[in-house]
């Protein structure tokens, strides 16, 4: 085994919790789709136990086929009212889409990113940020799927957030921005 399976195992086996014997209630009121980077734990950041949050993680928190799938699912099945897609700040690949690496393996996950560069100037990684959660609240609410659905009939909200990484704080989006 690697060293880094055999740390996280050992530290699975460290913890005493007693909740470890009981399986959360899955009953999740909010999904939330947001960057695969470690540095960015919804349930962390927004204080909620397991079961709480439904989390649907890809580098970018584009609204990848699969993504918006795993959002139809949480929307379908189990009801959650709210969803948030939740950008970040120094996120990898929003700084790919910006150094216009659009191609090769991460051209299905910074393609839509990369739309939102203009071609003649320098651009901004936090500006472009917030226009990617902007743009991933456009597409799930123009899919032809049951988030799209339920967002345009106004059976749920979708609030685009900014997680920055340095001060821990939350910048919401206000709807004139979506």
């Amino acid at each position: 085994m690697s060293s880094t399976l055999d740390m996280l195992l050992d530290a699975h086996q460290a913890v005493s919790d007693p909740r470890r014997g009981q399986v959360p209630v899955h009953e999740p009121k909010a999904a939330i789709l947001t960057c695969s980077d470690a540095r960015v734990p919804p349930s962390v950041i927004f204080d909620q136990p397991a079961g709480s949050l439904y989390v649907v993680r890809v580098a970018g928190n584009t609204a990848t086929p699969s993504a918006i799938a795993s959002l139809d699912y949480a929307v379908s099945a189990l009801g959650v009212e709210l969803i948030m897609v939740l950008g970040h700040t120094n996120c990898g690949a929003v700084g790919a889409a910006c150094r216009r690496e659009c191609g090769g393996f991460l051209e299905p996950l910074t393609r839509q990113i990369c739309d939102l560069i203009p071609d003649a100037e320098e651009p901004q990684v936090d500006l472009i940020t917030e226009q990617n959660v902007q743009a991933t609240i456009t597409g799930l609410t123009a899919a032809h799927t049951p988030t799209g659905e339920a967002i345009r009939s106004r059976n749920l909200v979708v609030q685009g957030v900014i997680y920055d990484l340095a001060s821990d704080r939350i910048k919401v989006l206000t709807p004139t921005q979506i």
